[in-house]
C-alpha cells in the first residue's frame, strides 16, 4: 500500500493518504479534512479497487466539467468531458489511474500527451514536437 492507491475500505472506494506515521483512508468525494478525521488503515483492512471501481472514483471526483465518456487504452485513461467554462469538449488524461493534470483539445492529442509523459516525464517536449511534425493543432 502506498500514497495515492485507490482502495476499497468497508465497502467504500477511496484513496490512500499518508499522515506522519500512518496510512489513512480518504473516501471518494469526502473533500478536504484533517488527517485526524480519517480512519487509519493497514494492508489487512483494504483491498485494491478493481479497474471499474477506479474508473468510478475518477468519474465521481472529476471537477473540470461534465464527464461524457472515459476511454481506456492500455494503461491510459482519457476522460472526455464538456468544459464548465466554455461549450467545448476536452480530454483529461490519467496514467494508471493517476491524474496527469493535463487537458487536451482532441483525443489524438491526449493519447500523444500520455505517451510523451510516460516516457519523458512531466516537463518533456516530445509530445509537442510530434504534434508539430504531423500537423496536429
Amino acid at each position: 500500500m502506498k500514497y495515492g492507491d485507490i482502495v476499497v475500505y468497508k465497502s467504500l472506494i477511496g484513496t490512500v493518504v499518508k499522515s506522519e506515521n500512518d496510512f489513512k483512508f480518504h473516501p471518494c468525494n469526502y473533500g478536504r479534512c484533517y488527517f485526524s478525521e480519517l480512519d487509519t488503515i493497514t494492508d489487512a483492512d483494504v483491498r485494491e479497487a478493481t479497474p471499474d471501481e477506479k474508473l468510478e472514483l475518477i468519474r465521481e471526483e472529476f471537477t473540470w466539467g461534465k464527464v461524457i465518456d472515459i476511454h481506456c487504452i492500455g494503461e491510459y485513461q482519457i476522460i472526455e468531458y464538456e468544459s464548465k467554462t466554455a461549450p467545448k469538449h476536452l480530454w483529461n488524461t490519467y496514467i494508471n489511474y493517476a491524474d496527469t493534470n493535463n487537458s487536451y483539445m482532441s483525443l489524438d492529442s491526449a493519447l500523444i500527451g500520455c505517451i510523451g509523459r510516460k516516457y519523458e516525464g512531466a516537463n518533456g517536449k516530445a509530445a509537442m514536437y510530434f504534434e508539430k511534425m504531423i500537423g496536429l493543432e
